[in-house]
């Protein structure tokens, strides 16, 4: 294991070398980045300077495992006070190890905006000033124009001005996912641009026989998937916006600022319609054989995405039913730096308010082109862009009208409503980060999904202990999978052992099963941590529009999302904050 400690302020980095501890718990990813942080940090703002940004590795990450590319960022968030994690897939993941490094832990302050490049001589800062308030997709762009191959993860200008809601974008628009305000601690950092170039490959594996008969183990699995094979899975061919039709024909796909969950345009904004309209090409990430990712072009503009969780914010929370008007402000969202999701969600905010004549500035539903000047606004600071730039909850309570915020711990829920989809409330009020979670990563939890062949893992007739249950162990099975650095997609049809045998396959290491022990050691560490921040988690709670509101229309009128008794059988079975017997197996930095 090895982890690159840099001070930003002295632009000095120590290499570290540690022994791989697997068998002990301690995996790489969300894993790794917590407990670096629980075990050398003190107490500080999110956009102290000295609030540590871990940048790891997956245990599994950079190694040849199919679909184990994702990098992981550990960090706490500007947005919601707690401690928090975001991940990216793309090639940065497989760049970083084939550097040679486990993880980055970083503090500090650069004295002038720059970026840091990594190559294979070693790390070394170089000013970019020149490029204050250039778009984040133009900084990767600039970069690489300069850096050659290189993969480049960037801030634009809401990440310079510290936006809680800033984010940062990899492999030229690659952010879905990357949400609780990323981007701004970027910027408190004087951090524009981290560069990646490595010349070598990643390692090989130890164990060459057994890692070549896990691969043929493995692409069978994935070749008779009818979800992710390259050519005939649905997930593969028409990537994660088929979610649009699953949830929009079982009523359950947010609309109009979580309002209603019914609407007859949804088939409008779905795969299929992609694949048959802006669609350019299929897309993919280092050692993934399914091809999810969409390029798209709109309005002239060619770029990534949207993926589902754009497409329900922007798209169908807002109002708005034309994906190339959802592609064009996603990729308005990537320039600018800021998370598409909670401005989408924040829009779809303002939007209610406004119709509610709380707002003097006006925004109608729909109404594409005032949302991309408001998102530009955002991006640059306008005067409502500072606003709208705090997140959907702050813009709420901005107005006096807090009820109408779809947020938990500041943080919008997104992708379903949970008046039709119970499981997805229950997680989202439960997650240490607040209301992040992304429905790809949680698919077995969603009714709605049966119709595309995936089960949930809990019957119709289960009782509140039974859903309390499976849903804890499901985050315990992420946080493991997260630690792992693979895509959630593979958990679709691999199942634990398949993960195991990676360690012997890669390290010629057994690893026991210890696979939902590091899982409740990671939920353990992130409650460590936001107990120190003063983060409370005693008053798990949705907000009332789902708790208390009910859906006027559909299929599910009249329900709302009632979980007291699911959460109190939870709060059962989650662990504790005690990480005593494990927090002294993580590196000792320093």
């Amino acid at each position: 294991m090895r982890i690159a400690e840099i001070d930003l302020s002295e632009k000095s980095v120590v290499v570290h070398e540690f022994p791989d501890l697997f068998e002990y718990g301690v995996w790489g990813g969300r894993c790794l980045g917590l407990g670096l942080i629980a075990r050398n940090s003190s107490v500080k703002d999110a956009l102290d300077p000295d609030s540590p940004l871990v940048l790891a590795v997956g245990s599994l990450g950079g190694t040849g495992f199919p679909l184990g590319n994702r990098l992981t960022l550990v960090f706490r968030s500007p947005l919601t006070g707690t401690i928090a994690w975001a991940h990216t897939g793309g090639y940065a993941a497989y760049t970083l190890a084939a550097l040679g490094y486990s993880a980055l832990y970083i503090t500090g302050r650069l004295d002038k905006l720059s970026a840091m490049v990594m190559t294979d001589d070693g790390i070394s800062f170089v000013d970019v000033e020149g490029l204050r308030g250039l778009g984040a997709v133009e900084t990767c762009a600039a970069v690489r124009l300069l850096a050659g191959d290189a993969r480049v993860l960037a801030i634009g200008p809401a990440g310079e001005k510290q936006l809680p809601i800033a984010t940062v974008v990899n492999d030229m628009g690659r952010s879905s996912g990357v949400r609780h305000g990323v981007g701004a601690v970027f910027g408190s950092k004087n951090l524009k641009a981290i560069v990646l170039r490595a010349k070598k490959p990643a390692q090989s594996p130890r164990n060459p026989t057994h890692y070549s008969q896990l691969m043929r183990r493995l692409k069978a699995k994935l070749d008779a998937s009818p979800l992710l094979n390259l050519e005939k899975g649905l997930l593969a061919v028409h990537g994660t916006a088929v979610a649009a039709e699953a949830l929009g024909s079982n009523e359950a796909i947010p609309v109009k600022n979580y309002t209603i969950t019914t609407t007859e345009k949804y088939p409008l904004v779905g795969g299929r319609k992609m694949s048959e309209t802006v669609l350019v090409r299929r897309m993919t990430c280092s050692y993934c054989p399914v091809s999810c990712r969409r390029e798209t072009i709109a309005y002239g503009v060619r770029g990534e995405g949207p993926d589902y969780a754009q497409i329900s914010s922007l798209g169908t929370n807002c109002m708005i039913f034309d994906l190339a008007q959802i592609s064009y402000m996603t990729q308005l969202c990537y320039e600018v730096g800021v998370d598409p999701i909670e401005m989408g969600n924040t829009l779809a905010v303002y939007a209610d308010i406004s119709e509610r004549g709380l707002a003097e500035k006006k925004l109608e539903w729909g109404d594409f082109e005032m949302m991309c000047r408001l998102i530009h606004e955002t991006g640059h600071g306008g005067e409502l862009g500072v606003i709208l730039g705090q997140g959907a909850a702050y813009t709420a309570r901005h107005y006096g009208a807090e009820e109408l915020a779809p947020s938990v711990k500041n943080i919008s829920i997104q992708n379903a409503d949970p008046r039709a989809e119970k499981a997805w409330g229950v997680i989202n009020a439960v997650e240490n980060y607040g209301a992040g979670c992304h429905i790809w990563v949680y698919p077995n939890l969603i009714q709605s999904f049966r119709k595309i062949g995936i089960q949930t893992i809990f019957d119709n007739d289960a009782s509140e202990e039974i859903i309390a249950t499976c849903i804890y162990r499901k985050q315990c099975e992420v946080a493991a999978l997260d630690s792992l650095g693979v895509c959630a997609f593979s958990r679709l049809v691999f199942d634990i052992r398949d993960y195991l045998d990676g360690f012997d396959a890669v390290y010629g290491k057994e690893v026991a099963d210890v696979f939902l022990e590091v899982g409740e050691n990671v939920l353990r560490l992130e409650r460590y941590l936001n107990n120190l921040y003063g983060v409370s988690d005693a008053g798990y709670m949705l907000p009332r529009k789902f708790t208390e509101e009910p859906l006027p229309t559909g299929k599910h009128r009249g329900k709302v999302c009632n979980v007291e008794e699911i959460l109190r059988h939870y709060r059962r079975v989650r662990p504790s904050a005690d990480v005593s017997g494990f927090i002294n197996r993580f590196p000792k930095l320093g």
